[in-house]
């Protein structure tokens, strides 16, 4: 949601100052990625589509598991028949250590991820799913059973003494400061903790004093890692972030929103850690909508979707959201032929690398596309210039194939009793 004011001084010259500006204040800041180079992030929700954690994957977004029996030693001690049943996942040549990411060197000689001090292994079988009576999917509805929302949950594990790797950053912070994942910002910021609202860092004053609002430390608050204490010219305490003072805007309206990247220049969101964005993306402000997703070129990028099963599909509420098994079931599959005259895939390099929420998928005629938490993605060739998004809320109905040449089974449909729904298109949707 705009102000009034922001709404007589938007405009389109806005679009891509905005992140790009921020991106800029972040290396100085140089928050650390959330996962390195090869490992990838999944969002793991149930039959409603409710988040419930985030897993560390493989490339391909495969699940990674951790050994119970290295926790007790601190080394990597899946050998020999045991590593032929769970290959440990190696870095990769030149893959550099950092955070609570490590690299183990093993016996043979090879270099072993860690996370947090722990190995990481792939399956060589296949991965287990969990069953809800009849369905069979990682994301089946949890109500029935509360260990689904535990990532060490049996349900999740191939064997005894095996668990499912999870994602769990952590950072201590004063009482009055939270670290949250905030996609629209693509990391993992600081918000105030009973609102959720984003904290931003500034380089220079405030432009606007009414727009903005410090984040005042108590009166007796001390210094705690890289969270420092500064005094404002009225004596007032206010926290500060690696030597930047923080501040909340007043125009933001809800979590996840960041107004503030387009009030002034050098704003930027407090972040703790960032997480990989392949060059070919990025992420900006569309004046009076919003952050959106859009490629290297500006134009908007969307998301393909089978037709979901309830009274209004997609475009009810929380319709937009994709369970990233979906996404995946779909991958590049689910636009060729014609399709591909009025949307363009996000091409990715041959040798370009899965990270984060971005993986690289195959396509049938084997180029690369890029694809965000499971959904492939596409501009549209009726969006003429940046800011166009022509494309949202699209349709691809299918009235049903006879002669089975088109898999419906990825628009929702059935493939062998030749009836199917069709495609959704929506732009990317911020879930965090």
């Amino acid at each position: 949601m705009w102000s009034n004011s922001l709404k007589k001084t938007a405009s389109l010259t806005v679009l891509g100052m905005a992140i790009g500006a921020a991106n800029a204040a972040m290396a100085a800041n140089t928050p650390q990625l959330s996962s390195p180079m090869g490992i990838t992030l999944v969002d793991v929700s149930n039959g409603a589509e409710e988040f419930l954690w985030r897993r560390l994957g493989d490339t391909e977004g495969r699940p990674l598991y951790t050994y119970d029996a290295d926790a007790r030693t601190g080394k990597a001690g899946c050998v020999a028949e045991c590593a032929k049943e769970f290959p440990p996942y190696l870095a990769s040549a030149g893959a550099q250590a950092f955070g609570d990411w490590t690299i183990i060197a093993r016996d043979d000689g090879a270099k072993q991820w860690a996370y947090q001090g722990q190995a990481l292994y792939r399956y060589s079988g296949k991965d287990p799913i969990p069953k809800r009576g009849n369905r069979q999917e990682e994301n089946a509805t949890a109500g029935q059973d509360t260990t689904l929302m535990d990532p060490a949950s049996k349900n999740y594990s191939p064997k005894d003494g095996w668990r499912r790797a999870a994602l769990n950053i952590k950072i201590k912070t004063p009482p009055d400061i939270a670290m949250k994942s905030l996609a629209t910002a693509n990391g993992y910021g600081f918000v105030v903790p009973k609102t959720g609202m984003v904290m931003y860092t500034l380089k220079s004053a405030p432009k606007n004093v009414a727009q903005w609002t410090p984040v005042y430390a108590p009166q007796l608050a001390q210094n705690m890692g890289d969270f420092t204490v500064m005094l404002r010219e009225d004596g007032k305490p206010q926290w500060a972030y690696k030597g930047e003072r923080l501040y909340t805007f007043n125009d933001d309206y809800s979590p996840g929103d960041i107004n503030g990247l387009v009030a002034q220049k050098d704003a930027q969101i407090a972040l703790a850690y960032k997480n990989y964005i392949p060059p070919a993306l990025n992420i900006d402000i569309l004046a009076f909508r919003g952050p959106i997703m859009v490629s290297a070129k500006g134009m908007t990028v969307y998301t393909q979707s089978p037709y979901k099963v309830q009274y209004g599909g997609r475009e009810t509420r929380d319709g937009f959201r994709v369970p990233y098994d979906t996404g995946k079931k779909v991958g590049g599959k689910g636009c060729t032929a014609d399709c591909l005259n009025t949307w363009k895939p996000v091409t990715a390099p041959a040798n370009a690398q899965s990270s984060g929420f971005w993986e690289v998928v195959a396509r049938p005629d084997g180029s690369k596309q890029w694809a965000y938490k499971g959904s492939a993605l596409y501009t549209f060739t009726g969006d003429k210039q940046p800011g166009d998004d022509r494309g949202n809320n699209r349709h691809d109905v299918l009235f049903g194939d006879a002669e089975g040449k088109a898999d419906l089974s990825l628009t929702g449909g059935d493939q062998k009793g030749a009836t199917g729904s069709g495609f959704y298109w929506h732009l990317v949707t911020f879930i965090n």
